[in-house]
């Protein structure tokens, strides 16, 4: 992508300067006629030095600029190409399942579970945006809510999801700047022309040549620009063609089915209104979007996708030629009617099973059909009043409330604390839930605040702020932090402070453990007296964790002599490391949980948190 900017960039400062060399010789010479010799003659270096100076500022200033315009990441996308946010509490049917859907696969996956937008276009057609997992959205056109059925948009979101786990979004959002300081140019020259609509008519000869020679930039600069449309939409094919290959691919093995993606591709192959999308901005995002969004002239010679035959082929290699005919539903669709599982053993049955660390590492980010089913029938068997209101915005927040109350060793005291901080009706549901979540079972906390997370990105960012000092007040009205209310403020906050823009990542500075060798020793031997109560027990498995991180010299710390705030900094410093160190570091984690066979809730609770704070999200995970 690089290289081809750069020949962009040579090709435009060549036309740029000829076309000046040009104009320059016409206005000292009055000749069209331009020879090598005029323009060595008319035409030096220094000019040549100049424009190619102008016209790399102005690339490269463009691309600036519009990165940062879009540096909100997904919803700056999604809300340029006149998307509207699905708010969690919707009660329209088919929103609801889209979002079902979506909760699923992100649960199942370990991500963060993105915003959903909806086009208003009758089209078929779906993208993914954002700069990072943390800010991702899924944007998706009424018709295709309309004309899919659950398979189908299952099979959808899962292409989607491909794009968010191997970083294509990332790439697109900086294609999209990079892009538009190629055709900064091209505008330019449109504004020119445009501008001389307001100049009127000169009654001087002199005023009439200066508007003729405006004219003329404007045209030359337009055609200029045309040929930066021509490098971008190059650019855009050469890169996206083999990510939808990909993407696709993905997606069947992510869900198992053929049927899923294969039919919706089919159906938009059949459908009369095909996939056209209808914002203004829409030719930015071509290179994103599920299968072609525009229906421009060039699209056969510089198409971002594909052809639907040939992607369908690769998925149904027996396919007949055949395409679907895409239909509105009538009726509204629903979920499912299903009887949940009797307890959480049962559930645990489907779950994906992991025999080793490298196991567990290969599935960070990834999609499988053992999981997505686990946590489909998680969801379905989670009490319907708490997953009701971790489903919006303002009971969700009572529910992460709740869930720290629930800890708290006075808990009178962490009552005062909400009552400074909530309403009336805040206290009334808080008493309402804290009795659900006394008997909750261990394997839906943490998918119940995932949930939470994903309603809680609707607050303002004033709420957020003042939900964010009632949780750290809450935990602190009894004058002590344990464990557990650390794994649920690192992994609602610091989620959250990334969506609000409250906190950054830290740069990824360091390429080796070795640099952190007290804080891996401290974060390991937390684990192993999390998972171990018997002191030769938890030696044994640190040792085991200590292998598989191959650092030296590691010591299994006392188990009294942690302080959260140490934990705090240990976490704060590994999240530093580069994203091909942190897997060993995970390894090591996995490892040493595995180390018996078994596997304690609270221990992958705490490797789960700690995966998602150094951004490699973790799934559900089982050890038998």
């Amino acid at each position: 992508m690089v290289l081809l900017f750069t020949l962009a960039v040579a090709g435009l400062i060549l036309l740029t300067n000829l076309f000046l060399m040009s104009v320059l010789v016409y206005v000292k010479t009055q000749q069209i006629v331009v020879s090598p010799e005029m323009l060595y003659y008319y035409y030096s270096w220094k000019e040549f030095t100049v424009v190619s100076a102008g016209v790399c500022l102005l690339v490269f200033g463009g691309s600036l600029y519009k990165g940062l315009s879009l540096s909100g990441g997904g919803p700056s996308v999604a809300e340029m190409l006149g998307g509207r946010l699905i708010s969690q509490a919707t009660t329209d049917l088919q929103q609801r399942q889209l979002l079902n859907v979506v909760e699923e696969m992100a649960i199942a996956a370990g991500m963060p579970i993105p915003q959903v937008y909806l086009l208003s276009d009758t089209s078929i057609n779906a993208f993914a945006a954002g700069l990072s997992p943390a800010n991702a959205v899924i944007g998706i056109t009424e018709g295709t809510l309309q004309r899919l059925s659950r398979e189908e948009l299952q099979g959808v979101i899962a292409h989607e999801f491909s794009h968010i786990s191997n970083g294509d979004m990332r790439l697109n959002i900086r294609l999209i700047g990079m892009l538009h300081g190629i055709l900064l140019i091209g505008l330019i020259g449109y504004f020119l022309v445009r501008s001389l609509r307001f100049a009127g008519r000169s009654r001087s000869s002199k005023g009439g040549a200066g508007l003729l020679a405006i004219a003329a930039v404007g045209f030359g600069l337009m055609v200029i620009g045309y040929a930066g449309s021509f490098f971008g939409q190059w650019i855009k094919a050469i890169v996206s063609r083999q990510r939808e290959y990909l993407a696709d691919s993905s997606a069947v093995q992510f869900t198992r089915n053929k049927e899923g993606i294969g039919g919706a591709l089919k159906k938009i192959g059949g459908s009369a209104v095909g996939s056209y999308i209808s914002s203004p901005s829409a030719p930015e995002y071509s290179h994103a979007y599920f299968v072609n969004g525009l229906n421009f002239f060039w699209q056969p010679w510089f198409a971002t996708h594909p052809p639907l035959e040939s992607r369908i082929k690769r998925i149904e290699p027996s396919w007949d030629g055949e395409f679907l005919n895409s239909v509105v539903n009538k009726t509204p669709l629903s979920e499912p009617v299903e009887t949940p599982p009797s307890g959480a053993a049962k559930l645990a049955m489907t779950a994906a099973i992991l025999s080793s660390a490298e196991q567990a590492i290969g599935q960070v980010g990834t999609l499988n059909e053992e999981n997505i089913e686990y946590v489909h029938q998680l969801i379905v068997a989670m009490p319907l009043l708490l997953r009701e209101a971790a489903q919006d915005a303002y009971s969700a927040r009572i529910l992460v409330y709740a869930a720290l109350i629930h800890l708290q060793k006075d808990k009178a005291a962490a009552l005062a604390v909400v009552a400074r901080y909530a309403d009336p009706d805040m206290l009334a549901l808080l008493e309402k839930y804290l009795p659900e979540l006394k008997s909750l079972d261990d394997s839906f906390k943490l998918p119940l605040l995932e949930l939470c997370i994903n309603a809680l990105r609707e607050l303002s960012p004033n709420q957020f702020v003042q939900f964010k000092a009632a949780v750290k007040n809450i935990i602190a009205s009894d004058q002590s932090v344990n464990l557990r209310e650390w794994v649920i403020q690192r992994f609602v906050v610091q989620q959250l402070d990334q969506h609000f823009g409250f906190g950054k990542p830290p740069k990824a500075r360091h390429a080796s453990l070795d640099v952190f060798g007290k804080d891996v020793a401290m974060l390991l031997s937390l684990i192993a007296w999390v998972e171990h109560k018997d002191a030769a027990e938890a030696s044994a498995a640190f040792a085991s964790g200590a292998a598989e991180a191959k650092l030296q010299n590691l010591e299994l710390l006392p188990a009294r002599s942690f302080k959260l705030e140490s934990l705090d900094r240990a976490l704060d410093n590994l999240m530093r490391l580069k994203p091909l160190v942190k897997p060993r570091l995970l390894k090591a984690c996995v490892a040493l949980i595995m180390h018996d066979g078994t596997a304690t809730t609270r221990g992958i609770e705490l490797v789960r948190t700690i995966s998602t704070c150094l951004d490699c999200p973790m799934p559900p995970m089982r050890v038998q």
